[in-house]
């Protein structure tokens, strides 16, 4: 993306395969604007702004050949489809090397490369319109690697980076004439590049040609008269991303597949490139996207660790090499950034130059001690200087590789245990839904009826009081002076009564209501000097305060309000509802202010909510709740994101009830219900940096708070909350007090957001993870840092079996791999009669002269304890053991293309015992996958779909029960129950296939029946039972069986069996949806979702997609009225809405 002023807010796009993020620069750092689902795989972004038009534009790719220009409309905060169209042909072999969308930089075409021997051109306007017709133009290379557009040509030209029949690779340049709709002889060509050349780089005018990058040098080549070309060697890498720093296109940023970051410099002199300088800075997450930004900060998007924002630094920084993929974080503190946006040539003394002057950044040859990731090899981490700092880390789960689902609390909520990332960004990352409770302290005290957090004075930071009120008395804890939390009495608190409600005020006082008066009392609590009591005859039910207001309910609907004065309470207005009351509050919402508020609102035993204007308490606007069985227990008005108002309502079965809040005009709108619970919920409000967030505490406690302007709610791992307050002390710094039924807990909660992710570096490729709950440990199986492409096999590079602690995930044993040998399986197994439970590892030995793995070998090894692995069994089998499964007290292992059953028999009288294979049979191509239930063996093959077997106990035999006979290349697979089974494929396509049990004749039992398949999107990797969340025992939903699902792309998705009259009325929701919301770049999501892979293609069927499902939660009063309306008669608003919030709640 073109560089910005300093200061300026920067979007920057990433694809995530079928989502556009937008990311905003701030001064607090990137922050997400916006999440665009796109109904296609990205296969190519590219940022560009015509002369004629005023803002920017966004050009997008899909790899179904559909494109779309979108342009962002700050009014609506919403991108706007410019234009779109088709660029499928009927004819033409679709590309090997995957698609190429190239930009002229004047604006004047888009290139798209999609067939072999194609390339074709849309022109564009001066205002970005795509209106006249693009063609085709014959290309006569068929091996095409990259290409590009150059710069300064007086027509547009195009070069490309390609691969003749011997293997060689050679650059030229075609002119297009936009006229005669054809290709001509450029200004460039060149023969016999570097082998490993894979990228060229366009060089903007007034220098103009272009850079190409090979594994062992990079070349400049020019375009003007006389041709010249300059080059530096590369250390031996594969570049995978480059961005340009200046405006000039002097200096470039160069990501490696290792996360080697490097800096490219073109030494000019007249005009003129006379050299090329190369500088190593250190070590990010391996990049697949590079973007300047500014200053020396650059952000590093990747699919093989974490996404990264980095600075540069002119001098090696203190501390450590930027961490890659799971490390994150800071590597220290540099000198002078680096700054950007003016013209730089090389630094003297063999440095080269980030920055605005030739000084800025001195990379010489004696520079400081480095951390660890600088300019030594890549393999080993280097020992070099590093000038690279990580500012921010931002997760991505990219590739999942293996998971498995850990219930950790025996609850039934699940943890995901995840292999992710590639080579040097392998990580074992944990993944949980919900927030957790970090404890501190806890004391056992039941029947807590309140509890509230106190500072000295309104100004100070720190609260040292914490009220907890009991039934017919209030007690009090206090930080003393060696900042431990003790039980304090003072005098000016009435402990004989319960408390209502505690509080700061304005004056430096303190606020106490009882059911007989309202208190004021010095800061210090040692005297009263302000009471208001009821009239006669009348007690305190409910009170409500802001820091100079007290609302209260005296019963009978009586309503009074007061103002707190230094030194005194004073009535302002009193009023009587129409009903009891049942709830009451006055935060503060509007003009900024925290000090007071111009509204109050009241719920009602007549099963409504109200706004009442303050002082007067004049009826403002009532909204009814819907219920007639359950009244409202707790009511508050919430602000979020600085002016985003809401007013929720929390009532006594656990549903809550939300609008958003006008406060200026008092109106409330766009009601949304949902279900947190069974159990009363009581709403408070806490800041946790800067940000506001609402606690609901009921039997299944929820943080709620707002992120795009959405209401996002998140599970607290805890249950059974009765009271929360915030407390934040010395000793217990941004803590939350919670009150349970027989207990208080002071403890902190994690970085709130809807995923929790864990991440434990590897520092070498993982390739399989299996959970043993016996030794409650977990196993790594891994391939080494180059995930055993080390030319050599070099000892350091060899795969090993790492174990971990299954909560802490500390390393406590491993057991290395001979050279040569790759992991390919791993699983926990228990042999009938020996109840030690064993880790089986499949190994394959790869030779290169080897098309097929002839060697491999399943080792049993178990973990005694105190950090030992032993290995008990070592048995070499013919190929490679691709997956293993235990069986019925045995161990079932695919080898090459065949499945055997192995059983553990004793030998001989000496105790041992061996691996002995009990029976084998041959499947198909290559036997990749397994999965069993029962007796019945699924077999997925690499080319040939699913084949299901049927172990014969009896005879220790299997036997091919039925076939899928539309082949399919198989990624992942799963048991759904007896008879269905869930496939994915690697067209990104998910399959249900039915076993015919029942059929009439042996040719349709035989054959497996297709009974559902969607168009996915995403490139499944492995298949799971489980859950990642707690389901209410008396929810619809609770006995709904969940699969989980990962892959390439790192998303992580749940497949529910749906009960056939909820699909039905799902399937009803979807197709209006698809009608009331229109599709980015006006795709369409019915042709989205459709099956299709290289040979045919069907209409999705027996599948509902959750996301626009679930899209109707955010639609707006009138277009889900339109879609309800759309799904015929017999349905409501509220009711759909209610069945989707359920729904979602399965993830």
């Amino acid at each position: 993306m073109p560089q910005a002023p300093p200061g300026t807010r920067i979007a920057c796009s990433r694809s995530k395969s079928t989502h556009i993020e937008i990311i905003t620069l701030t001064p607090e750092g990137l922050q997400n604007t916006l999440d665009v689902p796109v109904y296609g795989r990205i296969s190519a972004l590219r940022l560009f702004k015509p002369q004629g038009a005023s803002r920017e534009l966004l050009f997008v790719l899909t790899e179904h050949y559909r494109f779309f220009v979108l342009q962002f409309d700050p009014a609506t905060g919403a991108p706007v489809t410019r234009a779109s169209g088709n660029a499928s042909d009927t004819i033409g072999r679709p590309v090997d090397n995957g698609q190429l969308g190239i930009l002229d930089p004047e604006c004047r075409a888009i290139g798209l490369h999609l067939y072999d021997g194609l390339l074709k051109v849309i022109p564009v306007d001066d205002r970005g319109g795509l209106g006249a017709e693009m063609f085709n133009c014959r290309l006569e290379e068929l091996c095409v690697i990259d290409m590009a557009f150059l710069a300064g040509c007086p027509v547009p030209t195009v070069a490309v980076l390609y691969e003749d029949a011997k293997h060689a690779r050679h650059v030229k340049t075609y002119a297009i004439s936009m006229r005669g709709k054809d290709l001509e002889e450029g200004p460039l060509a060149h023969q016999n590049l570097d082998a490993g050349a894979g990228m060229i780089i366009p060089v903007p005018a007034p220098l103009g040609g272009a850079i190409v990058v090979g594994e062992s040098v990079v070349t400049y080549f020019s375009t003007s008269a006389p041709q010249y070309q300059r080059s530096a060697a590369l250390r031996q890498t594969i570049v995978r991303a480059y961005c340009q720093i200046d405006d000039d296109g002097s200096r470039y940023l160069l990501g490696d597949y290792l996360g080697g970051l490097h800096l490219l410099v073109l030494a000019c002199v007249d005009g003129s490139v006379v050299g090329l300088k190369l500088q190593h800075l250190g070590t990010t997450s391996a990049a697949n996207a590079l973007c300047y930004l500014d200053n020396g900060v650059a952000f590093v998007g990747s699919r093989s660790g974490d996404h990264q924002l980095i600075r540069l630094h002119s001098q090696p920084v203190n501390g450590g090499a930027a961490a890659a993929g799971g490390g994150g974080g800071s590597s220290g503190t540099g000198a002078a950034e680096a700054g950007g946006g003016e013209d730089a040539a090389a630094a003297a003394g063999g440095g080269v130059a980030v920055g605005p002057g030739p000084s800025s950044l001195a990379a010489g040859g004696g520079a400081a001690a480095a951390p660890a990731g600088g300019s030594g090899d890549e393999r080993d981490g280097g020992a070099g200087p590093c000038y690279v700092e990580v500012l921010d880390s931002f997760t991505s789960l990219a590739p999942i590789l293996d998971f498995a689902v850990q219930d950790m609390d025996r609850a039934g909520q699940g943890q995901l245990v995840m292999c992710c990332g590639t080579l040097r960004d392998g990580s074992l990352r944990a993944v949980r839904n919900g927030i957790g409770l970090n404890e501190l302290n806890c004391v056992e005290l039941a029947g807590i009826r309140g509890v509230w957090a106190l500072r000295p004075g309104w100004r100070d930071a720190y609260d040292r009081l914490l009220v907890m009120a009991f039934v017919g008395e209030t007690r009090l804890l206090a930080i003393d002076e060696d900042d431990e939390l003790g039980e304090v009495e003072l005098a000016g608190f009435d402990s004989g009564r319960q408390t209502l409600l505690c509080s700061n005020t304005l004056h430096d006082t303190l606020l106490q209501v009882t059911g007989a008066a309202v208190r004021l009392i010095e800061s210090s609590g040692a005297r009263c000097i302000a009471e208001w009591s009821p009239p006669e005859g009348r007690t305190i039910n409910l009170a409500a305060s802001s820091p100079s207001q007290v609302l209260l309910s005296t019963g009978g609907g009586a309503l009074t309000y007061l103002e707190v004065q230094e030194g005194g309470l004073v009535v302002r207005g009193t009023a009587t509802l129409a009903a009891e009351v049942a709830c009451l509050d006055i935060t503060p919402t509007t003009g900024g202010s925290r000090e007071a508020s111009q509204l109050a609102a009241v719920g009602s035993w007549s099963m409504e909510v109200q706004l009442l204007r303050l002082p007067d308490l004049a009826p403002v606007a009532t909204q009814p709740l819907g219920s007639e069985q359950v009244i409202p227990r707790s009511v508050l008005l919430a602000g979020f994101e600085g002016s985003h108002h809401h007013l929720l309502v929390g009532l006594g079965d656990g549903t809550l009830h939300s609008w958003r809040l006008d406060p200026a005009a008092g109106r409330l709108s766009d009601k949304k219900q949902i279900q947190l619970g069974t159990k009363p919920i009581q709403l408070r409000t806490f800041a946790s940096g800067g940000v506001n967030y609402v606690f609901a505490a009921c039997d299944r406690p929820t943080i709620i708070y707002s992120q795009n302007r959405k209401l996002i709610y998140s599970n607290l791992n805890e249950n059974e909350v009765n009271f929360m307050a915030p407390f934040n002390s010395a000793s217990f710094p941004d803590s939350l007090a919670i009150a349970k039924e027989d207990s208080l807990t002071l403890g902190t909660i994690d970085a709130i957001q809807k995923l929790h992710i864990r991440s434990v570096a590897l520092g070498e490729q993982p390739r399989r993870l299996a959970l043993q709950d016996a030794t409650r440990t977990l196993a790594v199986a891994t391939a080494g840092l180059l995930g055993g492409m080390a030319p050599s096999g070099a000892a350091a590079d060899r795969g090993q079996l790492l174990v971990f602690d299954d909560a802490t995930f500390d390393r406590v044993a491993s057991y290395p791999l001979a050279a040569q040998e790759l992991p390919c399986s791993l699983c926990s197994v228990v042999f009938a009669g020996d109840d030690t439970p064993y880790y089986a590892l499949g190994t394959a030995v790869v030779k290169p002269e080897e098309y097929e793995p002839s060697k491999g070998r399943i080792v049993l090894l178990a973990y005694r304890g105190g950090g030992k692995l032993e290995a008990v069994e070592s048995k070499e089998v013919k190929g490679a053991v691709y997956a293993m499964q235990p069986f019925q007290g045995k161990l079932l292992a695919s080898v090459n293309s065949k499945v055997h059953v192995f059983k553990w028999v004793p030998a001989g009288g000496s105790g041992a015992a061996e691996l002995v294979s009990e029976t084998s049979t041959p499947v198909q191509v290559l036997s990749l996958y397994l999965a069993a239930r029962g007796d019945f063996i699924l077999v997925g093959d690499l080319m040939k779909s699913l084949t299901l077997l049927m172990y014969k106990a009896a005879e220790g035999s299997l036997e091919v029960r039925a076939r899928d006979l539309d082949s399919k290349w198989l990624t992942a697979l799963a048991a759904l129950d007896d008879d269905t089974y869930a496939l994915a494929d690697n067209s990104h396509n998910l399959v249900v296939l039915r076993n015919n049990s029942d059929a009439a004749t042996d040719e349709e039992r035989a054959r497996l029946q297709a009974v559902g398949c969607v168009h996915l999107g995403q490139f499944v990797n492995a298949m799971r039972h489980g859950s990642l969340v707690m389901r209410l025992p008396d929810s619809e939903l609770a006995s709904i069986p969940t699969l989980l699902f990962g892959g390439v792309e790192g998303a992580i998705g749940v497949m529910a069996s749906l009960p056939q009259d909820l699909y039905a009325l799902l399937e009803r929701l979807q197709a209006a949806l698809e009608r009331v919301v229109p599709g980015v770049g006006g795709l369409d999501h019915a042709t989205w979702r459709a099956f299709r892979d290289e040979r045919r293609s069907e209409a999705c069927r027996a599948f509902i997609d959750g996301d626009l499902v679930e899209s109707f939660l955010d639609l707006s009063p009138e277009l889900a009225a339109q879609a309800v309306e759309l799904m015929g008669p017999g349905h409501s608003v509220e009711d759909i809405t209610r069945r989707v919030e359920e729904l979602q709640r399965l993830h």
